[in-house]
């Protein structure tokens, strides 16, 4: 059976993974169902969906039941849905895009030089919206940012030169037991110099397992030199209006 968690501790049945990360983090952010523009289902410590402006993250165990998920997911309608590639398969939605999920091998990294933790949130957004990161809704990307980075679900980390930023690099979704990194981007400018492949790892936790989307299947091996590995598959699959 699926209901909406009532409390958060409802999610601890979940796993050390990266979407486990996704959905814990919001959870601590926003509350268990408490904002309007957050939806966390559960189905028996078997899955948990958890649904942001209508963008859900699913994270399913062993013995959930498929059918059960995807007929929810239908009745409640969803912009997209992410998950394990198996996931979205079991699910019987079509892959709209996907690629590799890589984790870290934990190991001690030193602070990149010209680092910074403090985030400009006008400077990052100018990066990542020129990277294709973001979209050009400034106010909304700010609120969910800051709303994270308050409830220390989520961490920046930058290279500043001269008062410029020149990477950038996230914990996009901190839960209690997996870190998902993110937003990784470096200045036309200034590609090519390492920027990005010393701040990568040096935000990774070496005690949390943290993971990383790939954007696309090219950037595996750069990830692999950054410390990572590649441990499975991202699918993400589109729906209609919510």
């Amino acid at each position: 059976m699926i209901k909406l968690a009532e409390n958060i501790n409802e999610l601890d049945f979940l796993p050390a993974d990266p979407f486990a990360a996704v959905i814990r983090a919001l959870a601590e952010t926003y509350g268990a169902n408490e904002a309007p523009f957050v939806r966390i289902a559960v189905q028996q410590d078997k899955a948990a969906l958890c649904s942001i402006d209508g963008n859900v993250t699913v994270c399913a165990l062993e013995g959930a039941d498929f059918e059960e998920l995807s007929l929810y997911l239908k009745a409640t309608g969803f912009l997209s849905v992410k998950g394990e590639r198996s996931v979205i398969e079991r699910l019987g939605f079509p892959k709209a895009d996907g690629s590799f999920i890589v984790e870290f091998i934990p190991n001690e990294y030193p602070a990149p030089e010209n680092f910074t933790a403090e985030c400009d949130i006008g400077s990052a957004y100018k990066l990542l919206f020129q990277a294709g990161f973001t979209s050009d809704d400034f106010g909304a990307f700010k609120a969910d940012i800051c709303a994270r980075l308050n409830k220390a679900t989520a961490k920046f980390g930058g290279i500043v030169e001269d008062g410029s930023l020149l990477a950038t690099c996230f914990r996009l979704f901190e839960g209690d037991k997996s870190i998902l990194l993110g937003a990784v981007v470096t200045d036309i400018k200034a590609r090519g110099r390492g920027l990005a492949s010393a701040l990568v790892p040096y935000m990774a936790s070496p005690e949390k397992p943290s993971f990383l989307f790939c954007r696309q299947d090219s950037l595996l091996r750069f990830y692999e030199n950054c410390g990572f590995r590649k441990c499975g598959e991202w699918a993400l699959a589109k729906g209609g209006e919510t």
